[in-house]
């Protein structure tokens, strides 16, 4: 099975209503729609959101033939205040159940920073216990949980041992594309540009890849790499587009995307 290419709705899809993010979606020929949430994007997918306003969603992409790739919230797990984390241990909960209502077996959420002080080890058991738990409650109904590479945990030293120490079946991790290339402190891609050293640390925890400027004379390269790894190992998960396009014509954008993207993965 080829690998699977979405709709991030981060910035290009944001003012569009969901009629409107499901006619450009086909029209631009993805896969699915990952629905990017907390940001009160115009596709009203929120964790707060009316029950009645979640199965009309439901509704729409399942007669369209879309699929949902994930539903991602951006509940993250950081704070050393108790509140702040049960709240957003609240809203990764409600997106669990969306996920569920919908069908979806992927909840994306973050970890989001890693400060450089005494409470270091303290965020990180703390971030540990919660994705734990977010696993534990979405394991009963197939869901997969991950986190993102994002933020303090681009460097694979933080976030493939938090993974590690999550250690639940329906736990991984997201890449986010951010090869590191560039890294001041932390895990660095090493002086021949391959990225096959960090591709060998987050591949055991894959679930998805979110994917930005890929056209970049700059990038081209991580990623025509990454996707003959991706190819030779056989994995078919989800793909998005998180390119955060927001000119003229995003139409023809999103079909010039989708056309570097079957290139890649041919």
């Amino acid at each position: 099975m080829a690998m699977k290419w979405s709709l991030n709705t981060y910035q290009t899809a944001q003012n569009w209503e969901l009629d409107e993010l499901i006619r450009q979606a086909k029209a631009a020929g993805f896969d699915g729609i990952e629905f990017l949430m907390d940001f009160d994007q115009k596709h009203g997918v929120e964790a707060n959101a009316d029950p009645e306003w979640l199965r009309a969603v439901k509704e729409k992409i399942d007669a369209s033939g879309l699929e949902f790739a994930s539903v991602t919230s951006c509940a993250s797990f950081h704070s050393l205040n108790d509140a702040e984390r049960a709240e957003a241990m609240d809203r990764a909960a409600k997106s669990i159940r969306i996920a569920r209502d919908f069908g979806c077996q992927h909840v994306r959420v973050l970890g989001d920073r890693v400060p450089e002080d005494g409470t270091r080890e303290t965020v990180l058991e703390n971030i540990t216990h919660c994705m734990r738990e977010l696993a534990r409650q979405a394991q009963p109904d197939g869901i997969t949980v991950s986190m993102e590479m994002h933020g303090s945990f681009t460097d694979p030293n933080l976030s493939v041992p938090l993974a590690e120490a999550v250690d639940m079946p329906n736990f991984g991790l997201v890449f986010n594309s951010q090869f590191r290339e560039n890294a001041q402190t932390g895990w660095r891609l090493p002086p021949d540009g391959s990225i096959r050293p960090l591709y060998d640390r987050f591949r055991p925890h894959l679930t998805q890849i979110h994917t930005h400027q890929m056209e970049r004379p700059d990038q081209l390269p991580m990623y025509q790499e990454l996707f003959r790894l991706l190819k030779a190992d056989g994995w078919n998960g989800y793909v998005a587009m998180e390119a955060a396009y927001t000119g003229p014509d995003p139409e023809k954008v999103l079909r010039l995307y989708t056309a570097l993207f079957h290139t890649l993965t041919a």
